[in-house]
């Protein structure tokens, strides 16, 4: 029945955030016929694209006529392109999964040991500038890392290539630029759960009772964890929208680049396409972080 209830709620919110954003579009000021043709198009010529694109059509027709489609999974052709929308997110995608993937990897492989590191030295004066960096890195924007990056690690240490050519090697800047933010947002989460677990009645009591220490550190690194858990969900949020920014930086053509040149000329059906697959991307993540969350601790499902 939990399950049930949160499947039920994935599909209404879907359904609400594709709603939404017809609507949002909808209201939009200026003509996307206009946009497409250019300023020096006749009205005639704006007045017949309008025609063949379904424009004209009152709202509540064209809102049915986009439901039917996004339940057969097509959201026509594109404006700009005039390709179907689906076959152009289709190409674009696995770049996009593929920054995130190697971005989140980044984060967790950075992450769990740093807390650990930080969680460990006693120095007060080193656990103060441990802290400062990891504020700097929760702070930092994505374009200006990017800058940075490019100017440092690209040109003047050249230990990593700037532009994208097709290559894994050219997505490790950009990747490193999408996970910088996050290592230190998990890691200052991870370590302040340390330090609280440590200061539990349980963690003295299997102490006390001669505990070897590689065995309550793994007690209390499972502990520790398992509030982090609902922020992946957040951090993957962050991860889409730091890819917009990271890509139209390096000129990656991922999701992120087509976002903006969609918005740019304002291809509606390719908005919609996106906004579409982004948020079932979203809230399915969501759900599948809930029900995870729910099979490492039971006691959730009843506190929901």
């Amino acid at each position: 029945m939990y399950y049930l209830k949160r499947f039920a709620k994935v599909v209404f919110s879907v359904l609400l955030i594709g709603t939404l954003s017809f609507l949002l579009l909808d209201l939009l000021p200026g003509d996307p016929a206009a946009a497409i043709l250019g300023v020096d198009a006749a009205p005639e010529e704006v007045a017949a694209l309008r025609e063949s694109l379904g424009l004209n059509k009152p709202f509540f027709l064209r809102y049915f006529v986009w439901i039917k489609g996004v339940l057969s999974f097509d959201f026509g052709n594109s404006f700009k392109y005039g390709e179907p929308v689906v076959e152009l997110i289709a190409r674009r995608l696995p770049l996009t999964l593929e920054i995130s993937l190697v971005s989140l990897l980044m984060v967790f492989l950075a992450s769990v040991p740093l807390s650990f590191l930080l969680y460990k030295i006693k120095n007060k004066h080193i656990r103060k500038i441990g802290d400062f960096v990891l504020g700097v890195f929760i702070s930092i924007p994505s374009f200006w890392l990017g800058i940075i990056s490019m100017f440092t690690l690209g040109v003047i240490l050249r230990v990593l290539r700037i532009g994208y050519d097709r290559s894994f090697k050219s997505l490790l800047l950009p990747c490193f630029v999408i996970a910088i933010p996050k290592i230190g947002v998990i890691t200052s989460h991870i370590k302040s759960n340390l330090e609280k677990e440590m200061r539990e009645e349980y963690i003295k009591y299997l102490f006390v009772n001669g505990l070897q220490m590689k065995w309550l550190n793994l007690y209390i690194f499972k502990n520790s964890i398992l509030s982090v858990i609902p922020l992946i969900g957040i951090m993957i949020i962050d991860l889409i929208t730091g890819t917009i920014i990271v890509e139209q930086i390096f000129s990656i053509p991922g999701i992120g680049r087509l976002l903006i040149t969609s918005v740019v000329n304002r291809d509606i059906p390719l908005i919609q396409g996106l906004i579409f697959y982004t948020s079932v991307a979203l809230v399915l993540m969501n759900f599948l972080v809930d029900v995870v969350s729910v099979l490492i601790d039971p006691r959730l499902r009843e506190e929901a």
